[in-house]
């Protein structure tokens, strides 16, 4: 299953909690513990990290986004997903199916 039908089909997303991450400014910096590989999130994908804190669903994570930002919900979602599609390949988010598979 590709990580987007993941992302699509879970019913809720979380960011992976063993990472280690600072604000700089308006930017996340993080640190996987897992690969020892450094991140660094614009404004925008540092909010998204911000909000998947908690555990939400992607259509959840859209409405606050598209209420945040000045952004359009089509645009909103197929920009989201490809991120978040990147932190899953990275090992950076979990999933409900991971969270039931372990």
């Amino acid at each position: 299953m590709k990580n987007s039908s993941l992302i699509a089909d879970s019913r809720l997303l979380q960011r992976q909690p063993d990472m280690v991450f600072t604000h700089i400014d308006d930017e996340v910096v993080m640190m996987s513990i897992e690969t020892g590989e450094y991140y660094g999130l614009n404004p925008i994908a540092s909010r998204i990290w911000e909000l998947l804190e908690k555990p939400q669903t992607f259509d959840q994570l859209i409405d606050r986004l598209t209420q945040e930002f000045n952004i359009d919900k089509v645009t909103c979602q197929k920009d989201v997903m490809k991120f978040l599609g990147q932190l899953m390949e990275k090992k950076l988010l979990v999933s409900d199916f991971k969270f039931r598979t372990g």
